[in-house]
């Protein structure tokens, strides 16, 4: 009798020999080998055997926590009055979930921890298997979400096993639904979005099950269904937390990996190529709120960022730099959408102010407001650059009407004087601005490629000066003279026009503000051409 045999026919015995958890833990380690778990398919097993085992050891389980005054019928405390102040809510903490019997609650959960590492493995690239535990997944995800309400035990030891077990509990999950349509019919809405909010919400402390969370996503949404995609897409809070905690958690494990990062990532990945970043974008955003915030929200930055990510990782695993696959991004609206963003963004605000109870700005909101235009300027900017460079469709209407406002912007951040000495010991200071210049020019090159009419509109609205006055070594920022001369050879290629003009222009003074008074000389600007001369005495 081999040993899956053996774990049938023990499954069939009543009460379940203390052995079992034994002989599942083995089983699961023999479910590397295919064979192993083709014989379990082939053998027919009643799920029921396997309902009625984890259903009793479940049972068992819930057996040990204690009671609360509600439950066992004491004094619940409703014929008095209470109060208390901010400081008592800030130094008193709340109860966590109580065992009667620590060693017995431990066992419960080994024996359920054992059953589910074997569910695991043994469905694993198994239709069959996947079809015959069907009947499993309403049991587990109930099982699932009270798993999680006992995380706040103060038993340390008791609490890292719960914690274990919910992580197999969703590896199962994940694996059980593998390019299986059926399972994930019925997971979807037993998953999405109310336990895996709760996931996000009171497990991001876990790393793993954050991440193992995200693969149950990503394992419903393959094969493409619009369906679920769409549910996805629309539940606002969830896609906020996703970013969250991809983006804003400072956690990584102990090897430096974060599975979370990668698991989220290829969520909004998936996402991204079915075309959803303009409506993930939209429906980020806070009209409602105040004027402020019509314009731009921290969670549509935090999209942002995730997309500039995608699109560089994109990039690399296109030169083998990761070792996570994406496929081109092929969606041709998000040029012209971003420029169009781009211009609301820095568009001149004149809304109505007849509302009565629309308060001003205060000065705090306005500081935060500019550092985040800035920022989500440059992302836009890093993402337009990104998709132009791979010569997506660019609609003319868009892009003539972005590359004036993007070089009123470049204009705006032009540098006013250099630096008061050469030498390149002094560190270059930086602010939320760096980086601007550079990412803006990249995009100018980009869409003047081979593109007489907007060649002319660099000309007439006074890109060409922002590009040459670029090409100064700037040693805060390297690249942007490199940028700028890719621009200018864009901007000038087929086009006499713009030839003309830059070849019509000349130096017209001398800008300095370093102190050459004590070498007794001053620059002059003679036939074109910077000359020093001694400085006349006053």
């Amino acid at each position: 009798m081999s040993s899956v045999e053996g774990l049938v026919a023990a499954l069939q015995v009543t009460p379940p020999p203390p052995s079992l958890g034994e002989t599942f833990e083995a089983c699961a380690r023999q479910c590397a080998n295919p064979a192993t778990r083709q014989e379990f398919a082939s053998l027919q097993v009643d799920v029921k055997l396997l309902e009625a085992y984890i259903t009793g050891e479940w049972t068992a389980l819930e057996r040990q926590i204690a009671p609360t005054l509600g439950q066992n019928g004491d004094d619940d405390g409703l014929g008095y009055s209470y109060t208390t102040s901010k400081s008592d809510l800030a130094d008193a903490a709340l109860p966590g979930t109580a065992f009667l019997d620590i060693h017995v609650a431990s066992m419960h959960v080994a024996h359920l921890l054992s059953c589910y590492r074997f569910l695991r493995n043994v469905c694993v690239s198994t239709p069959a298997t996947q079809s015959t535990l069907h009947a499993l997944l309403s049991t587990t995800t109930l099982m699932l979400r009270t798993t999680i309400s006992w995380l706040d035990t103060p038993e340390t030891e008791l609490k890292a096993q719960l914690a274990l077990m919910a992580q197999v509990m969703l590896q199962f999950l994940g694996n059980v639904v593998v390019a299986h349509p059926v399972n994930q019919q019925t997971l979807w809405p037993l998953f999405h979005p109310d336990l895996l909010e709760k996931i996000l919400v009171e497990c991001q402390l876990y790393r793993k099950m954050i991440a193992y969370a995200a693969a149950v996503v990503v394992n419903c949404l393959h094969p493409h269904d619009a369906a679920r995609t769409t549910s996805l897409v629309e539940a606002r809070q969830v896609i906020i937390l996703l970013l969250q905690r991809c983006l804003t958690q400072e956690m990584p494990s102990d090897n430096g990996d974060d599975p979370a990062l990668e698991w989220i990532t290829m969520i909004f990945q998936t996402l991204f190529q079915r075309q959803t970043a303009a409506l993930l974008y939209r429906n980020l955003s806070a009209s409602l709120l105040s004027s402020l915030w019509a314009k731009l929200t921290p969670e549509q930055m935090l999209l942002l960022r995730m997309l500039d990510m995608v699109l560089m990782w994109q990039e690399d695993d296109s030169t083998g730099k990761t070792g996570v696959s994406f496929q081109p991004m092929d969606d041709a609206a998000l040029v012209p959408f971003f420029c169009d963003e781009f211009r609301a963004l820095h568009a001149t605000d004149n809304a109505d102010e007849t509302e009565p109870m629309l308060e001003a700005p205060s000065v705090d909101r306005q500081a935060m407001w500019k550092v985040m235009e800035v920022e989500t300027s440059k992302l836009m900017l890093h993402i337009l650059g990104t998709l132009t460079s791979l010569h997506m469709h660019m609609p003319q209407p868009a892009i003539l009407a972005f590359i004036p406002v993007l070089v009123t912007q470049l204009q705006r951040f032009a540098p006013t004087h250099g630096h008061s000495t050469n030498a390149f010991t002094q560190a270059p200071k930086e602010d939320e601005t760096y980086g601007y210049r550079s990412a803006g020019i990249r995009v100018l090159g980009n869409v003047v490629h081979q593109n007489t009419e907007a060649q002319d509109a660099m000309r007439t609205c006074g890109g060409l000066e922002v590009l040459l006055n670029s090409c100064n070594v700037d040693p805060t920022n390297p690249m942007i003279r490199e940028w700028a001369l890719v621009a200018l050879r864009h901007v000038c290629e087929g086009n006499e026009a713009n030839q003309a003009y830059i070849r019509a222009l000349s130096p017209q003074q001398v800008v300095s503000d370093v102190d050459l008074t004590k070498m007794g000389v001053e620059p002059v600007l003679e036939d074109n051409k910077i000359a020093w001369k001694p400085k006349p005495a006053e």
